[in-house]
């Protein structure tokens, strides 16, 4: 008893350092930087966009095949623990996503990241003390569902100190839910570069561990085998996720990083992004179905990639979430007002297709016929009534349209309505339909679905309409999915 006594009591001990190493050292307190500019390989500076109503059909057979690769590919979820407003002092009010998390807040999250057949959660950690029990809560959830995690040094917070570091990964690496990689955990970052080639080496020799961090505001050419960076594991580009000028996205980044680092070349995708904070106010341009599009552009160049991070599950304040949203206005940072009744689960549900088609090179078949879309809730070009901030950087990128996906069992006929405009797209073949529809009125949106005659959806969502005035500037898409029933 007392051999176990003081087990138990040394473990208490150590996550009590922790927790205080944490928060020790004098990092400034403020939310994560601008994701704009996080990667230096430029994308084209413009092209020509038609904001008229259009339909891209793909008419894929269950039997297509992409051309497997030797070896596992993985997809991660990004799960934010924090962020602030750019205040100095401590409070509840400030934190965002996980502060009021209990052990079953994680079992939830875990249960349905796993459904979508995701290998593991990436804990995006800062600096705050209370931190230290949601990680100890998170991997013990995840041991309970069987779902893997691992931590991902959030460094524009958390202590860039080469010892808590390695604390950290030690004191978790052991757990059940810990992801590893041919037995060595996964270390991952947002930042970083403050730690320099030495004190990732010594991380990467004082824990065994496989590095996968996105550091940033070097010569890229670091990264390279032999280089000061050359040990790197992996490296995943961040900023990769969204195209960074009025564009659509691309892959000119991604085979950029990859003649870098090569096999070694990790990268991201995200639905959306849109912050309107005092301290950054910016939208980057979501239009064209860039989430379906860069599914696309990861499954063509999986013979390249192992692991692709999805971000984020709840990062609420910058809108690249792909859960429902805020349970309740504590869980995500003072003054956002863009995200209570926008859910963006239906983002999350149509990538669970693309999810299989990448980690298998296998189109799953598709059995239910379901519509997803998205649009946002006012004009681009319209003045907030009681805004005290002026329009996002980017606001002029994106154009008035409803984006839509047909996942058609068999051929089918949907219709498109916002307001009093509407458009039909008749025998959509068996696949994912890309549809638009230009947002030329007001009003209820409202997506139907016909078969051989018969009507099999008819959906108009009960808390959402298309409106020309606001009292605070939203750029947020507000997401939803119609679903037949047989």
């Amino acid at each position: 008893m007392k051999l176990g006594f003081l087990s138990f009591f040394s473990t208490f001990l150590f996550f009590v350092f922790l927790s205080f190493s944490a928060a020790k050292h004098n990092t400034p307190l403020s939310r994560r930087s601008s994701k704009r500019q996080l990667h230096s390989r430029a994308e084209p500076e413009s092209q020509a966009f038609d904001a008229t109503s259009r339909s891209v059909y793909s008419d894929h057979s269950a039997d297509s095949r992409l051309e497997k690769r030797d070896g596992t590919k993985y997809v991660f979820m990004h799960h934010v623990f924090h962020s602030f407003k750019g205040c100095l002092e401590l409070s509840s009010d400030l934190y965002t996503d996980t502060y009021e998390y209990t052990h079953d807040s994680w079992l939830n999250d875990f249960d349905q990241i796993r459904a979508k057949d995701i290998d593991a959660v990436a804990l995006n950690v800062g600096r705050d003390t209370w931190q230290s029990a949601r990680v100890q809560d998170a991997y013990s959830a995840a041991a309970m569902v069987g779902m893997s995690v691992f931590i991902s040094f959030d460094y524009t917070s958390f202590d860039c100190n080469i010892e808590t570091t390695v604390n950290w990964v030690n004191a978790y690496k052991g757990l059940p839910g810990q992801f590893k990689i041919n037995g060595r955990p996964m270390i991952s970052s947002y930042s970083g570069d403050c730690l320099g080639p030495d004190g990732w080496q010594t991380i990467r020799d004082q824990t065994g561990g496989f590095l996968m961090p996105f550091i940033y505001g070097n010569d890229d050419q670091q990264l390279k085998k032999g280089s000061s960076y050359g040990f790197f594991d992996s490296w995943y580009c961040w900023g990769c996720a969204w195209p960074q000028g009025n564009y659509n996205k691309t892959t000119d980044d991604d085979h950029y990083y990859m003649n870098i680092l090569e096999s070694r070349y990790a990268t991201t995708i995200s639905p959306w992004m849109f912050t309107h904070y005092d301290s950054k106010n910016f939208y980057l341009r979501g239009d064209d179905w860039l989430l379906i599009t860069r599914w696309e552009q990861l499954i063509s160049m999986r013979d390249q990639l192992t692991f692709v991070e999805m971000v984020t599950w709840n990062d609420y304040g910058e809108s690249d979430y792909f859960g429902t949203g805020p349970s309740s206005a504590n869980s995500q940072p003072s003054g956002t007002t863009w995200t209570d009744g926008f859910p963006h689960n239906g983002f999350f549900d149509l990538s669970a297709y693309y999810i299989t088609y990448f980690k298998t090179g296998v189109y799953p078949r598709i059995t239910k016929d379901t519509v997803y879309f998205w649009l946002r809730p006012h004009p681009a070009s319209i003045n907030a009534k009681n805004d005290p901030l002026p329009k996002p950087e980017g606001w002029d990128w994106t154009s008035d349209t409803l984006w839509a996906a047909a996942f058609c069992s068999s051929t089918c006929n949907v219709t498109l309505r916002v307001g009093s405009y509407s458009q039909d797209f008749d025998n959509l073949p068996y696949g994912v339909n890309k549809i638009s529809l230009p947002l030329k009125a007001l009003g209820n949106v409202t997506v139907k679905m016909s078969k051989n005659g018969q009507e099999v959806i008819n959906h108009i969502p009960s808390h959402f309409q298309y409106q020309e005035y606001t009292d605070h500037y939203n750029y947020n898409a507000y997401v939803g999915s119609a679903t037949t029933l047989s």
